[in-house]
Order: structure tokens, then sequence, then C-alpha cells
């Protein structure tokens, strides 16, 4: 009987031993399993960034060109920060960009940024961002081109644009 007594005991911790493991662990096996499926949602995706800044103009519109997408690579642009001035007159700057996606050429106007305010009475100060999805086909350029209500003669106009997502290796 004695025998009995200790083998039950002995199940008995058992059984509370793997309860405990069970109750204390979910979130831990939860955070590598997400973990993992994540990684395997995604394997092809690498953290892409590139910007253009526009040689400063007299007049009311700007452009720049980013450099080329490398070969072999498609991008998906998630965000786009715009920094730039011009004369204090001009309040507010319209930025259009341009992608090469499928073969075909689009242009996404983005919402108008006001000027903040931190160069008058000299000059406009435009910043702002905007989060949308693009695609670039391979050696293609981003287009980014700013433009305002009238000429900026004192200041002139300038604007930088700067692209952030993702691109995937094209097999």
């Amino acid at each position: 009987m004695r025998l009995f007594g200790k083998v039950v005991l002995a199940i008995l911790a058992c059984v509370l031993l793997i309860s405990g493991i069970a109750v204390l662990s979910p979130r831990a096996v939860y955070a590598v399993v997400a973990t993992i499926i994540r990684d395997q949602d995604n394997p092809a995706r690498h953290p892409f960034t590139t910007e253009c800044t526009s040689n400063p103009d007299r007049g009311g519109s700007v452009s720049c060109n980013t450099p080329a997408i490398p070969a072999g690579q498609e991008v998906v642009i998630e965000t786009i920060s715009i920094n730039g001035f011009g004369d204090s007159t001009n309040t507010v700057v319209v930025v259009e960009v341009d992608t090469s996606a499928g073969g075909v050429l689009r242009g996404y106007r983005l919402n108008p940024i006001s000027d903040d305010g931190a160069l008058q009475p000299n000059g406009a100060e435009y910043e702002g961002a905007q989060s949308l999805r693009l695609y670039a086909d391979p050696s293609q350029t981003i287009l980014c081109g700013g433009v305002t209500r009238g000429p900026n003669p004192q200041v002139g106009l300038g604007i930088r644009c700067a692209f952030s997502g993702y691109f995937v290796t094209l097999p």
C-alpha cells in the first residue's frame, strides 16, 4: 500500500507540474509562433528608401527624380515625406509624384501642404508626410514635383521628397 501511495503522489506531482507549465508559458509560445508566421508571410520584403531634391527655382514649379530603381527589384512606396521652401506669399505647395508600374505612368497628387510659419515673414516652409501605396518598376525613376500658386522671385521654390517602403526581388 505504501508503494501505491507513492505512485499516486508522483502522478499528482507530474500533473501539477505540467499544469503549471501550461498556464505560465502560452505567451512565450505565442511570441515565437507569431515571429515565425510573420517571417513566412513576407520573406521577400526588404526595406527601401530613396530621395530627391530639386534645385531652387524663382518660378512657380520645380521637380526632381530619384536614382533609378535597381534592376530586378519592384518597389512599393508606403510613405512620402516632403520638406520645402518658397516665397512668403505662397502659403501652399501642391506636390505630385509620378511612378511607372507595369509599363504605365501613374501620377498621384498629395494633399496640399501649407506653410508652417517657421520662416515668416521672409519665406514659407512646407513640411508634410503622407501614407499611400505606389509601385515603381525596375530601372525607372520616381519623379516628385511641387507647384505654388505664384512665382517665387525672392527666396525661390525648392523641395525635397523622401520615399520609404520596401522592395521585392523579382525572379
